[in-house]
Formats: C-alpha cells, sequence, structure tokens
C-alpha cells in the first residue's frame, strides 16, 4: 500500500510540474541564510552557504546528533558535463587545484530547469569528514530536516501529504488529508491522525525559519526546530505572474 501510494505521488507531481518551479533553501547556520546546498544523510546533515556578491567564501555546517559544526571554506566555480556537476570545495587558505579532493556533486538533468524535477538533485558531498549520499525525493514541496527527522511533504492541487524518515535512517510516518495555509511569510501544513496534530512550518525568504510539532489535544507533545530546508513553488511567466 505504501509503495503504491508513492507512486501515485511521483505521478502526480510529474504532471503538476509542467509549468516549472522556483526553489530556495535555507539553513539554520547561527543564524537563517541562503544555502547554494544542503544534503539530507540518515546520520548527518550538510549545507553550503551561499557566497555574497561575487566572492567566494562560504560556512560548510555539519549537524550530526543536533551538533553543530562551522568551517570556513571556499566555493569554486561549477564544472559540468555529462549530467553531472561537481562544485569545487577548498578550505580557506589553500589554492584550488585542477583536481579538487573535496566537492558537492548535483546532476545538471535532475534540477528545476527542467519543469519535471521540482527539487534539484544533490548527489552527495565529499568533505575532509567523507563521502555522503544524499537523499533526493524529487517531486516534493519541502524538503525539511530536524536532529532527528527528515519531513517531506508533496502537495498537488488540495492534495497535501507527509512521510517521515528518522534520522537513523529508518521510516517514520506517512498522512493523507493535510491542508496547506500561508500568511505573514510562513508556509503551515497540518495533518490530523488518530487524535495527533503534526505540524510543519516554513519560511520564504522574507523570514526563513521553521519547526516540525506534534499536538494531542491542543498540547504541543514535541516541537523539533529545522536545521535545514528546501521549499518548491511554482515559477513565474514573463509578466511575474506565478503560474498555476
Amino acid at each position: 500500500m505504501r509503495r503504491k501510494v508513492l507512486m501515485m505521488l511521483a505521478l502526480m507531481g510529474s504532471a503538476g510540474a509542467q509549468t516549472g518551479w522556483q526553489e530556495t533553501s535555507y539553513a539554520n547556520v547561527g543564524g537563517w541564510v541562503p544555502v547554494s546546498a544542503w544534503c539530507d544523510t540518515p546520520g548527518r546533515v550538510l549545507a553550503v552557504t551561499a557566497p555574497g556578491g561575487s566572492g567566494t567564501a562560504v560556512k560548510l555546517a555539519q549537524w550530526v546528533g543536533g551538533q553543530l559544526t562551522i568551517q570556513n571554506w571556499q566555493l569554486g566555480r561549477p564544472d559540468p558535463g555529462a549530467g553531472q556537476v561537481y562544485t569545487p570545495l577548498t578550505p580557506v587558505g589553500q589554492t584550488p587545484g585542477p583536481s579538487p579532493r573535496f566537492f558537492i556533486h548535483s546532476s545538471n538533468i535532475e534540477n528545476t530547469a527542467d519543469p519535471r524535477y521540482r527539487m534539484t538533485h544533490i548527489n552527495e558531498y565529499v568533505v575532509p569528514a567523507g563521502r555522503f549520499r544524499c537523499r533526493y525525493v524529487p517531486q516534493a514541496t519541502v524538503l525539511a530536516a530536524t536532529a532527528k527527522h527528515t519531513a517531506i511533504v508533496w502537495e498537488t492541487g488540495r492534495t497535501v501529504t507527509y512521510a517521515s524518515r528518522n534520522r537513523d535512517g529508518t521510516p517514520g510516518i506517512q498522512l493523507t488529508g493535510g491542508t496547506h495555509t500561508g500568511a505573514a511569510g510562513r508556509e503551515r501544513y497540518v495533518w490530523n491522525n488518530a487524535g495527533y496534530r503534526y505540524v510543519l512550518e516554513v519560511g520564504n525568504s522574507a523570514q526563513p525559519g521553521g519547526s516540525l510539532s506534534v499536538l494531542r489535544s491542543g498540547r504541543v507533545l514535541s516541537r523539533e526546530e529545522l536545521l535545514a530546508y528546501s521549499i518548491s513553488v511554482p515559477g513565474k511567466d514573463a509578466s511575474g505572474t506565478a503560474q498555476k
């Protein structure tokens, strides 16, 4: 049954993606900032901040068990080819070389430049701590990470579906029949199940940040602050109007 539901979601997402998508990503790196890319893995979350202006200076953030480490790095020029993109990472103080040891590996096919994909595929991060394969959900509306869970939202028309993954790599829950409301720069997704209410809140560029909460009878049982997330919304046409 779970497999059938996921297959239907993928098909619905592919149909809805024909209008094109605009994806934005943020991470809480001592404060919420835009990121060039982030990576969701079972035991670790990684993110590289977006460089400011025309510079190359970025921060590499890694969360393991909720513990954050931040290092200063240089982000190189992306090197695309044969469907792949390799973006070099060089420690501050070192000169970038022709064959970088560390990089972000992404796709130049599975990305929002193609309306069939609602999220850009970040394949892996290769950093001094190791090589980390990133989990990818091509048709998700929201992909968000906390210290304990990954939250995924699919939204097609009025159908709003939620799935979670535990940080140890095991599957969590899946819920359908959700609602989505937006106001004051925040998007709010809500699902009710067996007396429990699951609430995911994420902000846009004017108010980034968010949380994942579980409530029962109006009482908050748990609240997890987001570490990083991506949200993908319909793109705009030439007049600047959001596509539907």
